[in-house]
């Protein structure tokens, strides 16, 4: 197994985006469901404890939660959705970022994944994986939303990722996120 890896959180983000940008209403669905849940805690962040499956059915097969450890920052990924496997054609519960699929990516996943953590706000990416045996280019999108425990460190993330199906037979090879923002909600 792969040791952790960390690195410095980016110093400037991209311009923020809307959830305009978003194509799929399971993710739009998502973020509203962690906006209701910060309203319900007066502004500051929700925790694990405050999510519910049986609220998020409509969407739970594309959420992923992702645990958020500091000194020195990493992240690991604390459970993928059923439908997050299927897509991807793999399972990520309990790997490190520089681990799998994200080996060759980890410096552009560690900056995505860092957006929440430093300002406390969702993130959106979109972008491409090429599968093999086919050399498909197939897209996908995802969000990241930050969890705390204590309502102010983020320490956990909930993420949501929706993309084209992988055939049969088909593995990813490589990903590329071609977009990568903070998101500003309605």
């Amino acid at each position: 197994m792969s040791q952790p890896l960390s690195a410095a959180p980016p110093a400037t983000f991209a311009p923020s985006v809307t959830t305009d940008v978003l194509r799929t209403d399971s993710l739009r669905t998502l973020l509203s469901y962690w906006r209701d849940k910060t309203r319900e805690r007066n502004g500051m962040l929700p925790a694990r404890r405050d999510l519910r499956p049986d609220d998020m059915v409509g969407f739970l097969a594309c959420v992923s939660l992702i645990n958020v450890y500091s000194n020195p920052r990493r992240f690991q990924f604390r459970l993928v959705g059923t439908g997050i496997v299927q897509q991807m054609g793999r399972e990520s519960t309990s790997q490190w970022v520089n681990e799998g699929l994200f080996a060759d990516r980890t410096s552009s996943v560690f900056g995505f994944f860092s957006i929440p953590v430093d300002t406390r706000g969702p993130a959106f990416a979109a972008g491409h994986y090429i599968v093999q045996p086919s050399n498909r280019v197939l897209q996908f999108e995802t969000v990241l939303a930050p969890l705390s425990s204590d309502g102010h460190g983020v320490d956990m993330l909930l993420g949501g990722l929706v993309g084209e199906p992988l055939q049969h037979g088909e593995i990813i090879r490589q990903f590329d996120y071609e977009r990568v923002h903070p998101l500003l909600l309605d």
